[in-house]
């Protein structure tokens, strides 16, 4: 029953009293032309099953935060067309409608007689979940055949139709305004390769090694935190294709499985793989120190969706953990370098997240093992210079520590192609990280997801390779590669 404050024997009053229903009283806002003023509602809670069943021209109900509205006489008055009103009529419209009208825009254009009641909350969450669940699956079974992929953009597009908006968001996100984010993929177009030809390259070789430990290819899977949000198997995914395709995998200290589980995983995939082949013993040989997260960047896009409710993730932990106080120092100095080799016991550190020549130079005089040129995914420092930057800045200023046998170079951030790998690898670094690339694989196909992107890389690498006229990785020389000259000082 709908008891309006000022018009109390409103004709037209909603049903009231349904059997086993729950009565409530609601205040929904504003009535049009009294703004302020509020009408309050005894009604049951009304379910998503009965909205439901309004889905027709001349019998049209919405649900728009929760309430529900009779729309049926307003369709031919929207200034939108009552195509769109339609398309939603019998569901929660909530996302479109806020998309596009300003708040309380439907109680200040429709009567209270059109008010019908509201969704029971714990159902409506229960409804939403349901919903969300199905629409994953439904995208699940659409998704194309993994063998069909081509790309790593492929990949990324087909695991974004799997994913919650808070997932997706959590993912992708980037620093402020995004600039690094955007620019880690766009700096590798300031070069050009530089082919040479009538050269054998029938024997192709791209095996290497990578943080000491013997390697397929000159990649590695960088460390990347909440698998779960994509996948049920999270990182076990990971840790499957890296052992099926004998390349490095990195584990993040926020991963979704505790690390024993992730090294068990390692051992028994070990023993399914052939002698001879890829694989055995590629775990708990290096030690990778993040150190470039002192303190959290401010990811404002992630930020925004914290507070939301409803989505479903098809994982066990469904949020998100996207604060770590324990995994950031802001005393985090040189200094502590002695102390960790100490913890160490000669196991090899690297350090992640280093962007100038004069630390990579601090680094080697402390005696690591090397460094990995990062900004982090672009999710720390927004306008910070990009890992190939910085590699092509150490190839410049400092060339003597990318020729040291004992200290090795890395990057990451941005890597799409395996050109990209090529140009890295040319102008002196060891080898090429990828994070979010394998997210994406895990998150739309599993452990065939990561298997695939590894063998479009190794493809992409091997004929790149020939094109320019290399049969090895040691081949590759600051020759095969030509860059745009920009003058940042």
């Amino acid at each position: 029953m709908i008891q309006n404050e000022e018009a109390k024997d409103d004709e037209d009053r909603a049903p009231a009293g349904a059997k086993g229903s729950k009565k409530l009283e609601v205040e929904t806002g504003s009535r049009r032309g009294r703004p302020g003023g509020r009408y309050a509602v005894k009604q049951p809670y009304l379910s998503m099953d009965q909205v439901a069943k309004h889905n027709l021209s001349n019998d049209a109900w919405v649900v728009i935060d929760g309430n529900v509205w009779d729309v049926s006489d307003f369709l031919p008055h929207h200034p939108g067309g009552s195509r769109i009103v339609l398309a939603n009529a019998g569901k929660d419209a909530t996302e479109i409608y806020k998309e596009l009208h300003p708040p309380n825009t439907i109680e200040n254009n429709l009567s209270p007689k059109y008010f019908k009641g509201r969704i029971d909350p714990e159902l409506a969450k229960e409804a939403s979940y349901e919903a969300e669940m199905k629409r994953i699956q439904d995208a699940r079974e659409a998704l194309p055949a993994v063998e069909t992929i081509l790309g790593l953009q492929e990949m990324e597009d087909a695991a974004k139709a799997v994913l919650s908006t808070k997932s997706t968001a959590y993912y992708e996100t980037g620093a402020l305004d995004h600039v690094t984010l955007k620019e880690n993929s766009k700096t590798f177009r300031k070069c050009r390769l530089v082919p040479r030809v009538m050269r054998d390259v029938g024997t192709t070789s791209t095996t290497t090694k990578v943080f000491g430990l013997p390697s397929a290819l000159p990649i590695y899977i960088s460390p990347a935190s909440n698998a779960l949000l994509g996948h049920p198997d999270a990182e076990f995914n990971i840790v499957r294709g890296a052992a099926r395709t004998g390349i490095v995998q990195g584990v993040s200290a926020a991963s979704s499985l505790p690390l024993n589980e992730l090294l068990d995983e390692k051992h028994n995939m070990d023993e399914e793989i052939e002698e001879g082949k890829w694989g055995r013993g590629l775990v708990d040989r290096a030690l990778l120190l993040t150190v470039d997260s002192n303190v959290l960047g401010h990811r404002q896009t992630n930020e925004k969706l914290k507070g939301t409710t409803g989505d479903a993730q098809p994982g066990i932990r469904a949020e998100p953990n996207t604060e770590w106080p324990a995994y950031h120092d802001a005393r985090l100095n040189w200094d502590d370098l002695d102390w960790l080799k100490g913890l160490a016991k000669g196991t090899p550190i690297y350090l992640k997240g280093v962007c100038s020549a004069e630390d990579v130079q601090l680094a080697k005089e402390h005696g690591l093992a090397g460094v990995i040129l990062s900004n982090h995914g672009g999710r720390q420092l927004d306008y910070a210079r990009t890992g190939f930057d910085s590699l092509r800045s150490l190839h410049q200023t400092k060339p003597d520590l990318l020729r040291d046998p004992k200290f090795d170079v890395y990057i990451d951030g941005g890597v799409k192609r395996g050109s990209d790998v090529l140009m890295a690898l040319a102008l002196g670094a060891r080898g090429v990280g990828l994070g979010r690339a394998f997210l994406w694989a895990q998150t739309a196909y599993g452990e065939k997801g990561v298997v695939r992107t590894i063998r479009i890389m190794e493809s992409e690498i091997i004929m790149a390779m020939r094109l320019l006229g290399v049969n090895k990785i040691s081949e590759l020389k600051p020759e095969n590669i030509e860059c745009l000259q920009e003058v940042w000082r």
